[in-house]
């Protein structure tokens, strides 16, 4: 939480300018038990995309990196996860994102854009799949970095999902999970290599109202038609997506296929509106 001072000189305004804001309800503040105006970091952040605020001190919103970005290219992007510069990547994906950019938009352009240039890697060069992972790594950094200020309430409903057993891939089903969480779900994501066992030990546990899978590697065809099976049972929205989702798809007639993070997005948005009265 930020007083109204600290968001004030992050943003580079008078706090009385602010606290304007807040009384025209343009920002919404909550009050401690002694009547001071607390926002949160998700809430300064809505402010700020929403209003093309610029950010006169990104650190007061434990966004050091941002301060440090200069060229804000997709080509840039990429440069740095060539060069295993994790906090120039986080920074450059937090200033794109405080400039108004989807984290959808950011997860299926310049994101996957660069994933796919330096998984080409493998093909000719020897360093690949080091590169890779390291590249992996500072793309979960920086989006478990903004998911973090996402607060979903308490009685948000829960999305659910993983990858599927055998399936080493990391980031795809994160990317779900961050972007599901940034539509106001609370979104649990199981990760790689999760066997349906588990899946469904999950679902009646959390009893979410959305499930996701995501297959970025082979599946065998009695391993699809068995992850069909068991999502096809399940009475809540379930989609699935990835570059090998092809046979799980195809086993589930009642499966809807996603072919990007946008129609994730637009999916949870749906959900959550129905709730809505």
């Amino acid at each position: 939480m930020l007083s109204p001072r600290e968001l004030a000189q992050a943003l580079g305004v008078s706090e009385s300018s602010l606290k304007r804001w807040v009384d025209a309800g343009k920002l919404h503040a909550a009050r401690t038990e002694g009547g001071h105006r607390r926002i949160s970091v998700a809430e300064a952040l809505r402010f700020i995309r929403e209003h093309g605020a610029p950010v006169a001190r990104p650190e007061l919103l434990h966004m050091p990196e941002v301060a440090a970005t200069g060229d804000r290219s997709d080509a840039t992007l990429l440069a740095h996860l060539q060069r295993g510069d994790a906090r120039a990547a986080r920074g450059w994906v937090l200033a794109r994102y405080l400039e108004g950019e989807p984290i959808a938009a950011l997860c299926d352009g310049p994101i996957r854009n660069a994933m796919h240039a330096i998984g080409e890697r493998w093909k000719h060069e020897a360093d690949g799949i080091y590169v890779e992972h390291r590249a992996t790594d500072a793309c979960i950094q920086a989006l478990a970095h903004l998911r973090s200020t996402f607060d979903p309430p308490a009685n948000a409903p829960v999305a659910l999902g993983a990858t599927p057993e055998d399936d080493p891939y990391l980031l795809p089903s994160f990317m779900c999970a961050t972007v599901i969480a940034a539509e106001g779900m609370r979104a649990i994501n199981l990760g790689p290599d999760t066997p349906v066992s588990a899946m469904q030990q999950a679902y009646e546990q959390a009893q979410p109202k959305l499930v996701w899978v995501s297959a970025s590697a082979p599946v065998a065809p009695a391993r699809a038609r068995a992850i069909a099976r068991w999502l096809d049972s399940l009475p809540v929205q379930v989609v699935i997506g990835g570059r090998q989702c092809g046979p799980i798809a195809s086993a589930g007639p009642r499966l809807r296929r996603v072919e990007s993070m946008a129609e994730v997005a637009e999916v949870a948005r749906r959900l959550l509106t129905k709730r809505r009265p």
